[in-house]
């Protein structure tokens, strides 16, 4: 039996922590200690009645308080756009307000937009900039076409200096199933200023990406010459492409690397079922969700960092950026030894996660579509810790940090319902319009990285 000097311990930090301010939005910014935060406000449960027809209508069941799931915690969301016409993937926001957003290639007729509306979107810079001369190769047509037009816009982002870049995989879906292969010259990396007018394009050797890689994401370093770090989730060859600005130039790292590839057999779950690829692949009766390699990527606010994740995957990685930045060739054969050797494991994650991305105070916060959820890892302490989760949060894919001139510092990210597409539904499209993009406060601003 308890003392009762315990018990009234007990009682008076009760009585304490139920009076405390719960108004902010930011009610753990790290792990807490034990009822600082409200539990319920943490971990997402509260107590209430069963209705009648789950009681058996019995009288003394009927007044017994059921512990359940509220779904929520964390800041509430503010849906910031609705789509209804094309699926959305990225979303970037500049410091004045404009949110950018790119749409796989399929039958869409533009693959970068900009936001003109809270239900509407613009091509960007142009649509002329949005109209490739033709999607697939005449001369082969299992292949994509070299154009200086946005083909199939799997990212994009506003760096440190405002400035909007599009990464184009080259590789659009033809009627929304057969992907075509890459052509040198068709997957590129576009810089634009705000007002649309183009300042760089890259592009890349068939060494670097090759016909069959899956250009995915990307995080610029503004600093000394310029890097961009954009992952390759191809299957085939799963890898980091690292662009010199300055110069152009451009080579791979952690080709094939564990960190880097899918989880053999890896089943996610989503609203609490399992997701599986359909239709399966020949000769197996079930493809399981393991093509996917890796895909989110961010930077550590001072750029000594690269983090990733496979997408079929719960593991967080990282690796220097100081191995990364040197370049492997026939004069330095061991540089991409060294960069194998420096990776880090930084836990699991509890989640698959499509989108990372990075503050001022060194968070990284992870998607997590398997709980409807946004956490991120702090590096001071090696812990995923909760954020936000909400119901509407259906699949969060790519996000965004951004310190508004007018004030607040926030967290953007689309939700697409990505895991009932047809792919994974045995060719029929289970989800719902619109899709969403949604916003949360946060307490760290941009990482500027300049």
């Amino acid at each position: 039996m308890r003392s009762s000097l315990t018990l009234l311990t007990l009682a008076t930090v009760a009585v304490a922590v139920a009076a405390q301010d719960t108004s902010s939005v930011f009610d753990f910014p790290e792990y807490p200690p034990p009822l600082t935060p409200p539990p319920n406000q943490t971990i997402a449960d509260g107590v209430a009645l069963l209705p009648a027809n789950e009681t058996n209508n019995d009288p003394a069941l009927s007044q017994a308080q059921i512990h359940f799931d509220t779904g929520r915690f964390g800041p509430s969301i503010e849906l910031v756009h609705a789509y209804f016409n094309f699926w959305p993937t990225g979303v970037a926001v500049s410091s004045d307000g404009s949110v950018f957003t790119c749409f796989p290639r399929g039958n869409e007729t533009f693959t970068l937009a900009k936001l003109n509306s809270s239900t509407t979107e613009a091509p960007f810079p142009s649509e002329d900039a949005n109209t490739p001369p033709s999607f697939a190769n005449k001369s082969n047509p299992t292949f994509s076409i070299a154009t200086d037009k946005l083909i199939f816009v799997q990212s994009v982002v506003v760096d440190g200096r405002d400035r909007v870049w599009a990464l184009d995989t080259g590789r659009p879906r033809i009627n929304g199933t057969m992907l075509l292969a890459a052509t040198p010259g068709g997957p590129k990396l576009v810089g634009y200023e705000l007002n649309g007018t183009t300042f760089a394009t890259i592009t890349f050797p068939d060494s670097v990406v090759a016909a069959d890689s899956s250009l995915n994401d990307v995080r610029f370093d503004l600093r000394g010459d310029g890097f961009a770090y954009i992952s390759d989730s191809s299957m085939q060859r799963p890898g980091i492409v690292v662009v010199n600005l300055k110069t152009g130039e451009s080579w791979r790292h952690l080709d094939g690397h564990p960190s880097v590839s899918p989880q053999a057999g890896f089943i996610p779950f989503h609203n609490g079922i399992p997701t599986y690829l359909h239709p399966p692949t020949p000769p197996n009766a079930i493809t399981f969700f393991n093509r996917f390699a890796v895909d989110a990527i961010a930077l550590s606010d001072d750029g000594e960092f690269l983090y990733y994740a496979p997408l079929a995957g719960r593991q967080l990685w990282r690796v220097p950026t100081s191995v990364l930045k040197v370049q492997p060739s026939s004069t330095n054969p061991g540089a991409a030894v060294l960069a194998q050797q420096a990776v880090q494991s930084m836990g699991d994650t509890g989640s698959h996660a499509d989108g990372l991305e990075t503050d001022d105070q060194g968070f990284i916060y992870l998607s997590a579509p398997e709980h409807n959820a946004i956490n991120r890892f702090n590096p001071k302490t090696g812990m995923i810790e909760p954020f936000v989760r909400d119901p509407a949060i259906q699949w969060p894919d790519t996000l965004s940090v951004v310190s508004l001139q007018s004030g607040g510092n926030f967290l953007y990210f689309t939700a697409n319902q990505l895991w009932l597409s047809p792919d994974y539904q045995n060719g029929t499209d289970l989800r719902t319009k619109p899709y969403a993009m949604f916003r949360v406060p946060i307490e760290g601003g941009r990482a500027y990285q300049t």
